[in-house]
């Protein structure tokens, strides 16, 4: 055995260590906010759908990296306006109560507050942070995904209002950010 051999499957283990345990924390991630939404939210079977969805995404882009890794985590932080919006209103609101089940139907300023701040949070992460990004679509996918899922795992009915915020956020943003970003280009 060449000494070159071994120092390249070391490399070639560490390499893949690493790309195992960023898809282990993502998965650890999305198990976290599965725990703080059953906490926050009452849960119904599509939670759990969601979950795994969300746990299956921030693995699998945890172990791809890179961009897709970067877009996932922001995205998730991006998706937390959502997931914890509706439970804040409805307490301001209603004196301290739990929202109530989605199925039952949300009310109207927990869906305001999901889709607002969803959207800031998108036009954000899209026009300001994916423009930074080396790999802005790569980037700006993996947010989308990761937001999207975050949000929905809130509440499916409220969750879907506020991932079509971080959706539309997140397209005016990055198309924002690439029309200024095009005008200062072709202003130099």
């Amino acid at each position: 055995m060449e000494p070159s051999s071994h120092a390249l499957r070391r490399a070639r283990g560490a390499y893949e260590r690493a790309h195992v345990l960023a898809a282990l924390r993502g998965v650890a991630l999305a198990g976290a906010l599965a725990v703080l939404a059953v906490g926050l939210h009452r849960t119904t079977s599509t939670t759990w759908l969601v979950a795994a969805l969300l746990a299956a995404t921030l693995g699998a882009l945890g172990w791809r990296g890179g961009a897709s890794r970067r877009g996932a985590l922001a995205g998730v932080v991006a998706g937390l306006p959502v997931f914890i919006a509706p439970t804040i209103v409805f307490s301001l609101i209603h004196g301290g109560a739990q929202c109530p089940n989605c199925e039952l139907g949300p009310t109207l300023p927990c869906l305001i507050a999901c889709f607002g701040t969803s959207s800031l949070a998108g036009i954000v992460v899209g026009g300001y942070v994916a423009m930074r990004d080396a790999s802005p679509r790569r980037f700006a996918l993996g947010a989308i995904a990761g937001a999207a899922l975050t949000g929905l795992l809130g509440c499916a009915t409220t969750g879907l209002g506020g991932a079509t915020g971080i959706v539309l956020g997140l397209v005016a943003g990055g198309l924002t950010g690439w029309v200024v970003a095009g005008r200062t280009a072709h202003a130099q």
